[in-house]
């Protein structure tokens, strides 16, 4: 049981917020303030304190942070050496994704690796590619797939497939009627991008600079963090924006935005499998890894 108060404590300490913990938990808020609560009891000393809307730990709630977080991980390394001691294709896959392969892509395929491995139990987290790379490197996550590729020695991977950003418009919208449009047109429209970080907003702005334009230089009146919110804003008519094809291949959208072509740009992004830079992986990440290998397009990785 305190191990699962400690699970919830350092989730909280780590994103100073319950309400997104208790979502990520699937829990109650009232629950997570209960199992702090529990802790604090438990120890006789106050763990967190409010720093305007955000919780921080106290310097006491700052020591039990690092011995919960060092329990937890060697707990986690036991669990992981046990199971490469067994024979048994059973195991646990840590994934992680950005939005568009974790929210469009990776669904149909993680149905088609649990058919041939039942036995193997699979947890997606969704992140911006900056956040997914940071915790594979980590070793948070066993494996990400993500929008983008980051240099850094804690991590290796492959480009597994291309993807293409195309331009939507609200229905209304005075282009969507066209088919082809030039990108100088477009420099005053109201545009919508997502949050920094994303592999989406980062493909965007070197699309833009290929193109001769400043990512500056565009009016853009909102920043969104995922791509269904994207596409929610410019349905109602508050902009334009940039979004993968595969978001547009969804049936909820159809008839709800108009995509149209851009005749003198292109914004092409791959998306990218990556893992910890290890000698050993545990069998189920090794059989995952080759799975997904199985579909990528052949591609030497950026420099």
């Amino acid at each position: 049981m305190r191990l699962n108060l400690f699970k919830t404590f350092v989730r909280v300490v780590e994103c100073q917020n319950l309400s997104r913990v208790a979502e990520e938990l699937r829990i109650s808020q009232p629950a997570v303030s209960k199992q702090i609560q529990s802790l604090e009891d438990m120890y006789g000393v106050l763990l967190l304190e409010r720093a305007g809307r955000q919780l921080r730990p106290t310097p006491a709630g700052y020591v039990l942070y690092q011995c919960a977080r060092d329990i937890l991980r060697e707990l986690e390394r036991t669990e992981q050496l046990m199971e490469e001691a067994s024979e048994s294709r059973k195991g646990n896959l840590r994934l992680g994704a950005s939005t568009i392969p974790g929210s469009y892509i990776l669904p149909a395929l993680l149905k088609r690796f649990k058919e041939s491995h039942p036995h193997v139990h699979v947890s997606m987290e969704i992140g911006d590619t900056e956040a997914i790379i940071s915790r594979v490197a980590e070793r948070e996550l066993d494996c990400g797939v993500v929008g983008g590729w980051l240099n850094t020695r804690r991590v290796d991977g492959f480009r597994w497939m291309g993807d293409e950003l195309v331009l939507v418009v609200p229905v209304d919208h005075r282009l969507a009627g066209e088919e082809r449009v030039e990108l100088s047109r477009l420099l005053h429209e109201p545009w919508i991008f997502r949050e920094r970080g994303s592999g989406t907003r980062a493909a965007v702005e070197e699309g833009l600079r290929q193109a001769g334009i400043k990512p500056e230089e565009l009016n853009m009146v909102a920043e969104v963090g995922s791509t269904d919110a994207l596409l929610s804003v410019v349905e109602a008519g508050l902009g334009i924006s940039l979004v993968s094809s595969w978001a547009l291949r969804s049936a909820s959208r159809a008839g709800r935005v108009r995509a149209v072509s851009l005749a003198d740009a292109s914004f092409r992004r791959s998306f990218f499998v990556v893992y910890p830079r290890q000698k050993s992986r545990r069998k189920a990440v090794q059989e995952f890894i080759a799975f997904l290998r199985e579909t990528a397009e052949p591609s030497p990785l950026p420099d």
